[in-house]
């Protein structure tokens, strides 16, 4: 038991570093940046051009574009040759700015010598027909709020239209959207309902037989947390295996939370009081790393989740509210059951105090039987020396 509180006690020391050194964006990411009231719309591409397929993706980060026709050229912000997309694969221009503003949302430094009006340096970077990128022009970089939005944040706000234009041999392809505010709703009463689930799983610590109601609390809270992990890298375009590292990059923290989930329940269940003290951590890593840091979710109107944004608060409600009751009605748990903790504290320390005990008679045990065998080695040889003694006396008489 004693080893079960110290890994809690030094997991909440890890929860404790990893939530002062997070970021503050969420773990909901578009590139880096959370649940936003911005939403990014393709409106047309201009001509339409058999086999070329182009479309916003990821809520507007990323642009996609699958081309099964002749070779296009994707033109970079000064015009520059960017990408081509064709039969014989995607190809990037190193010496185009944008191959280094593309790479993330906040772009990559530009190496040392790069010219945009030279001969195009092309790097093949996939064999298939298909390329996804960061184009900045499609999607609000601002740091701050326009005016017209600061000033009516209630309002719904278009405020730019944008191109990206192409080529496809002498065909000139001009690809058009715009980017537009969508105010979120309140959180209030989504938090009204986080706060309830908090109080119903405190309110299971207080139960004579919180090892099953608590237990089941906790499944709840585990298996919605994983599902809003699988949900946020499923928003992502790409294969299996992509979503898959998006899954386990984008829930490294989360895993030592589901792990001490499925081991509390196991004790829990059993009525194992070691079971409280992982389903604190268990509660408390859910709370944190999807309801805590995704908390904006609540209150914005577009986010990066494979679902609906309904669907999305929910699972960030129960994580928030719920993990949390679950933690603290672990904590009242634990409390509650000091005095059994007390009493098997004191069952251990009488046994321990009794084996010492036997260890001290078996030792005496042993020297008495020790003892015992000296006492008789001194009578065998008290033995032998007086019937030395009794010979020697009869043999005088002869020697006369």
């Amino acid at each position: 038991m004693l080893v079960v509180k110290r890994a809690a006690l030094m997991l909440a020391m890890v929860l404790g570093v990893v939530l002062v050194q997070a970021q503050p964006a969420s773990a909901h990411s578009v590139s880096g940046v959370g649940a936003t009231n911005w939403k990014s719309v393709l409106t047309s591409v201009s001509p339409s051009v058999p086999g070329l397929t182009v479309k916003l993706v990821e809520g507007g980060s990323r642009i996609e574009v699958v081309n099964h026709g002749p070779e296009i050229l994707v033109v970079g912000y000064e015009g520059e040759p960017y990408l081509r997309v064709g039969p014989q694969g995607v190809f990037e221009n190193l010496q185009s700015p944008a191959t280094y503003l593309n790479c993330s949302r906040a772009g990559c430094s530009f190496p040392a010598g790069i010219n945009k009006d030279g001969p195009p340096k092309w790097k093949k970077i996939s064999s298939g027909q298909t390329a996804r990128w960061h184009d900045h022009r499609a999607h609000f970089m601002g740091t701050q709020l326009p005016p017209d939005v600061a000033q009516a944040p209630n309002k719904v706000h278009q405020e730019a239209n944008w191109e990206i234009a192409m080529t496809q041999g002498s065909t000139p392809i001009t690809v058009k959207g715009n980017y537009t505010w969508i105010p979120g709703s309140s959180p209030l009463p989504w938090l009204l309902v986080a706060l309830a689930l908090a109080a119903v799983g405190a309110a299971l610590g207080l139960l004579g037989a919180w090892g099953v109601p608590l237990a089941v609390a906790l499944v709840v809270v585990t298996v919605n947390d994983i599902y809003h992990a699988v949900g946020i890298a499923w928003f992502w375009s790409g294969g299996f295996v992509y979503r898959l590292e998006k899954f386990f990059s984008g829930s490294f923290y989360s895993f030592v939370g589901w792990a001490l989930g499925f081991v509390a329940v196991w004790l829990l269940v059993r009525r194992r009081v070691d079971g409280l003290y992982a389903a604190v951590f268990a509660g408390g890593s859910a709370a944190l790393f999807t309801g805590l840091l995704d908390i904006t979710v609540l209150s914005r109107s577009q986010a990066p989740f494979g679902g609906s944004l309904v669907v999305d608060r929910v699972t960030v409600v129960i994580s928030l509210g719920l993990g949390l009751g679950v933690a603290v009605g672990a904590l009242i748990g634990i409390r509650a059951s000091r005095p059994e903790l007390e009493l098997d504290d004191a069952d251990d320390f009488d046994d321990d105090v009794d084996g010492e005990v036997d260890e001290v008679n078996e030792v005496n045990e042993v020297n008495d039987r020790d003892g015992d065998a000296d006492d008789r080695d001194e009578d065998a040889d008290g033995a032998v020396r007086s019937l030395g003694d009794a010979a020697a006396d009869a043999e005088l008489p002869g020697r006369g």
